[in-house]
């Protein structure tokens, strides 16, 4: 079932985040590449129910260049033996009716911080921004995302919401990710607007996972 609501990057039954880029380079392909990921992605979850799954947001970056997508996995082994057996087929439906999408690749992602400001501003937004390093040696990354967490702790940019910082599965990237009222409130980062959600088939009516408490993806 597709809804609108941002993730619960906290989720503690998420065992990854993974999160991957497609470069469309315009806002109606944006809009029709995110319509068709949502589509396949609904229709799998509801025909093949994979309990590891448990949610996957399309977000739209604001130049209409890119489209985001941000999923949550119970564990990489799970998603790894899941797309194996169907993003081949899903990916060429997409590519025929959308031809020319490139994708850089997809980085696994573990959490490493939560900073939650005084009055989040995240109930009602459907914004969030994104900042990223890649760095080697690997170990850079889990220092950048430990100043970016400490920064934003000591002054939050205002209108951000919840904020998670993470690490790559291979240590080598960071990234900052934060619903915000303020889009352009946090230097360095880049604006994103939510196009939808997929649930996973253990989701609740209300679209919360089981161990969502609030918004989950």
């Amino acid at each position: 079932m597709t809804t609108f609501q941002l993730p619960d990057l906290a989720r503690t039954d998420a065992g990854t985040t993974l999160i991957s880029e497609w470069i469309v380079d315009t806002r109606d392909r944006q809009d029709r590449a995110a319509r068709a990921l949502l589509g396949e992605w609904d229709e799998l979850s509801a025909r093949f129910r994979p309990e590891a799954f448990l949610r996957l947001s399309c977000f739209a970056s604001a130049d209409g260049r890119v489209l985001l997508s941000v999923a949550q996995w119970t564990s990489d082994e799970a998603h790894l033996a899941f797309v194996r057996e169907h993003r081949a087929e899903m990916v060429n439906r997409i590519d025929r009716e959308i031809p020319g999408i490139r994708r850089p690749g997809l980085v696994r992602y573990r959490l490493a911080h939560t900073v939650v400001p005084d009055n989040a501003g995240d109930d009602t937004t459907d914004v969030i921004v994104v900042a990223r390093t890649e760095s080697e040696p690997a170990p850079h990354a889990a220092r950048w995302a430990e100043a970016t967490a400490d920064r934003l702790r000591a002054a939050p940019p205002p209108g951000m919401g919840t904020a998670h910082v993470f690490v790559s599965e291979d240590g080598a990237h960071g990234l900052f990710y934060a619903p915000v009222t303020q889009a352009d409130g946090v230097a360095g980062a880049r604006p994103y607007r939510l196009l939808g959600t997929v649930a996973g088939p253990e989701a609740g009516a209300d679209g919360a996972g089981p161990g969502g408490g609030g918004p989950a993806l």
